[in-house]
Parts: C-alpha cells; structure tokens; sequence
C-alpha cells in the first residue's frame, strides 16, 4: 500500500537516503524483481537476523521486530520501520558479504528514525559476515561486553542520535513524495547499488546501460 488508511504516503525507514527512483518505483507499486544471487543474500540475511535476534531475546531481554510509525501530517507522510531489537535502545543488524570499516550512510539514517521514534541518545548497527549457517559465525562472538559485541566476522558501531541527518531523511521522503505526485520519476543514484536493485529492469529495460 502506498497511502495510509489516514491519506499519509507510507514510506519505510530502511528507504532512508537511498536511491530515490527505487522508492518512487515501490510507491508506484511496481513488481520486485529480486537479482537471483541477491535473493541468496536476502535469505542468508533472514536467518542470520533469526539466529542472532534470539539470542539477544533470551539473553538480554530485547523485543524483536518492533514496529514503529512516525507520521507527519504537515509533510503528509509516515514512516514505517521495524526494529530488529529494541530494549531500552534500537539495535539493528545487517549481514553483509564484506564488512564495511565505517557504517554506510543509508543505515545509519535508517537507525536514526528508529533513535528518533524511541528518543534514545543511541542505538547499534551490528554488521555481521553472511554464512549459509550463521551459527558458524555467531558461534565465535564475544558478548561479555554487550552491547557492544566483538568478532572476527563481526563489526559494532555505537551510534549518537542526529536531528540534523533526520531532517535530511525527512527531506528525501517529501521530494519523493512530490515528484510521486507529479507522476514523474526522480533521477536514480546510477551507482553500483543498481546491480542489487529489485527494479533495476525499469532504469536499464535493455539489460546493462
């Protein structure tokens, strides 16, 4: 659905600050067409969440796969998220092929709403190497000094509230929203993102550009 029950144009917060025409693209209610080697990822990711998710659930007490809104009539949108863990803080976790040293900007934008919606001064991005069987990797972590975690495949980032990278992740959403109105898409990122990019065959419907 791309409009709520109370007319808001639902956005999700894992669309914070990434490419514009793929969210145009999801709001206009176009298929997903998922790359097969991404869909692989995708469900190396969902087990990984699962294992990982459990044990933060048992052993620490956090709920998993909060849902949240946030909904600003003035702008006339909503924000959708689902926190992978929520306690007193978010953390949210991704499973990645190859661990970034530096959290990459869309997910910090996308904890940011989680941070904003909680009014917590903080959260975690828990960035954790895929495995066709996760315990192999979760196996070897260390959690005595939770929440940070630490090893080999592993990465903790603690990450401070920002309204200044919140009210950018609000601007992105309105001009999305406008140019969804106007029936007129908005200029894609043309990156390296593309290949991974469910909708992909809209931009590029002859194959590589």
């Amino acid at each position: 659905m791309s409009d709520g029950n109370n007319g808001l144009l639902e956005f999700y917060a894992s669309e914070a600050l990434t490419c514009p025409r793929r969210i145009y693209f999801r709001l206009k209610g176009y298929p997903e067409r998922w790359p097969e080697f991404v869909k692989v990822r995708l469900d190396q990711g969902v087990n990984t969440h699962r294992v990982l998710g459990k044990i933060l659930e048992r052993r620490f007490g956090f709920e998993l796969e909060k849902h949240l809104i946030l909904r600003s009539e003035k702008l006339g949108l909503e924000i959708h998220g689902r926190i992978d863990a929520f306690r007193d803080f978010p953390i949210e976790i991704k499973g990645k092929t190859n661990l970034p040293k530096a959290p990459y900007d869309y997910h910090l934008a996308q904890l940011n709403v989680y941070l904003r919606w909680a009014e917590a001064e903080y959260g975690y991005l828990y960035y954790i190497k895929l495995h066709e069987e996760p315990m192999r990797v979760i196996g070897k972590l260390d959690l005595s000094g939770f929440p940070v975690i630490k090893g080999p495949q592993f990465r903790t980032f603690e990450v401070p509230y920002d309204k200044t990278l919140f009210r950018e992740t609000l601007r992105q959403f309105y001009n999305v929203k406008r140019a969804y109105e106007k029936d007129k898409p908005p200029m894609g990122w043309k990156s390296y993102a593309c290949r991974f990019c469910p909708y992909r065959y809209l931009c590029y419907p002859d194959g590589e550009p």
